[in-house]
Order: C-alpha cells, then sequence, then structure tokens
C-alpha cells in the first residue's frame, strides 16, 4: 500500500491506496476504506481553473482567482450500469478478509452469531485509526480465526460464515 500525506486547506489527510487487480483500487481515508474500480479513462482538453499565489506569509497562503477561462463542452457519457444490491447466495462472501494490515482490538460477534450486513464484527487499528470491519452479507458466524491483540496483514482470514 502506498501513504501519502496531503493537505487540503489548513487540515493534513493520510491517504493509503494499493492497487488490486486490473483497475481496481483499495483506498483508506478518514478511517474508511473504499474498493473502488476504474471504468473509463480519458484524455480531453478541460482544465482546472488556474489559482494565482499573491502573498505567502507564515503558513497562510493568499490566494486570487484568475479571469475565469471558458472550458471546452465535452458531451456526458451515459453512467454504466451499477449492479444490483440483491445478491443471490451464489455470490456472497463465505469469508471475511483483514482490508488492511493492523492489529485487532476487538471482536464483537461470538462465533455462531447470526449477523446482518452492516453489523460490527471485529476492530481494527491500523495508522493509529480504529476501524470497524462490518459484515458485508447476513448470515451465521461460523469462525473466527484472530483474536484481540492479534496482528494481521492485508487479506487475512478474518470470520468465515455458514449456512444457518
Amino acid at each position: 500500500m502506498k501513504r501519502y500525506t496531503i493537505v487540503i486547506g489548513d487540515k493534513t489527510h493520510i491517504i493509503g491506496l494499493q492497487k488490486l487487480e486490473k483497475d481496481n483500487y483499495r483506498i483508506l481515508t478518514g478511517g474508511k476504506v473504499y474498493e473502488i474500480r476504474v471504468m473509463s479513462e480519458e484524455e480531453n482538453d478541460m482544465e482546472i481553473p488556474a489559482m494565482e499565489v499573491l502573498v505567502q506569509q507564515r503558513d497562510k497562503v493568499a490566494l486570487k482567482t484568475k479571469q475565469p477561462e471558458l472550458l471546452p463542452h465535452t458531451p456526458r457519457s451515459e453512467p454504466p450500469e451499477t449492479p444490483s444490491l440483491q445478491a443471490d447466495a451464489e455470490t456472497l462472501p463465505v469469508e471475511l478478509r483483514a482490508p488492511m494490515p493492523g492489529v485487532i482490538l476487538e471482536i464483537s460477534v461470538p462465533p455462531g452469531a447470526m449477523v446482518k450486513r452492516g453489523d460490527q464484527l471485529v476492530v481494527l487499528e491500523a495508522m493509529k485509526m480504529k476501524n470497524p470491519i462490518r459484515s458485508p452479507r447476513d448470515g451465521v458466524v461460523d469462525k473466527i480465526f484472530v483474536q484481540a491483540g492479534q496482528s494481521v496483514n492485508y487479506d487475512d482470514l478474518l470470520v468465515r460464515y455458514r449456512e444457518g
């Protein structure tokens, strides 16, 4: 995972970026993990309006906008169809794996527990942030493969589901 420290305004942000397979990426920001897929990439002659730095004093930058430049019109393409949120039983994951390396702080459910999609299963600390790891599906927890205080790597097995 590549780690970027960026500053937006007067706030510093740490962003983790991990390339998965093909055009898939995992992004860690603000204590949340997002998996994204790049659907398309195109070059065009659109530009972000420029800002001109006038004065820089003690970590503060005074900005003045330049005259607005007309941006060329780019026709919008139709967004790709999004998959249905309803997944059939064959596509639901039977295992939950660590989305990033870190330390397990808490196990929130015991084996045999009925869980709903979105229920917190474990809390994983990564880059000094507590990340609740939530269930991606409804089901019954068959086995928990980690314990509090244990270090895990990306993609380590955390929980297995069973039919129930």
